[in-house]
Formats: structure tokens, sequence, C-alpha cells
């Protein structure tokens, strides 16, 4: 029982990943797949706790798979929050310099 309990955890896993990295959300921006790392790293515990020398293996793989996807996931989170502020300061500095000229030119 114990085992099966182990391999269904470890085929769960196995799936989740493939969909996750090859394209379940492909839209997605980061850090919106960040609860399906979270998940991912919370069912690796099963086989590594549970399970014998090989799943634990197995296990313990998995779940550093999973805090490195964990750990990327929100970095490119950051990175993107950055960059769409550093949009939006552009975009704002342009309009501006563009109401700036426009009132300029307009002045008799």
């Amino acid at each position: 029982m114990k085992l099966s309990v182990v391999r269904i955890a470890s085929a769960i896993w196995v799936i989740g990943f493939v969909l996750t990295i090859f394209g379940i959300s492909p839209l997605s921006v980061p850090p919106a797949d960040l609860p399906l790392y979270i998940g991912l790293a919370c069912i690796t515990l099963v086989p590594l706790i549970f399970g014998p020398r090989r799943y634990r293996v197995f296990g313990a793989t998995a779940l550093g798979v999973s805090f490195l996807l964990v750990v990327l996931e929100f970095w490119a989170g950051i990175r993107i929050k950055e960059q769409l502020a550093h949009d939006r300061r552009a975009i704002a500095e342009e309009n501006q310099q563009t109401n700036a000229t426009a009132t300029e030119q307009q002045k008799p």
C-alpha cells in the first residue's frame, strides 16, 4: 500500500513537471506558475519520506528541481516587475516631453 502511494506521487510529479515545463500555461507571465512549482515540491515529500531508497533519491532530486524552479520563477517575476516599472517611467517621461513641446509650440 505504502509503495503504491509513493509510485503514484512520483508519477504525478513527473506528469506535472512535464506539463509545466512544456506548456500547460504558455501565456502565463512569471510568477504565475509559482503555485504549481510549490505544489510539485510538496508532492515530492511523499517519495522522499515514505519510499524505499531509490524513491528517496528520486524524491530528493525532484525536490531540488522543484525548488530550483520556484527560485527561477520568483526571480523572473521580479525582473518582469522591474522591467514594467522601467517602461512606465519611460512612457511618463516621454509624455511629459511631448506635452512640454506641444505647449511651447502653441504659445504665440
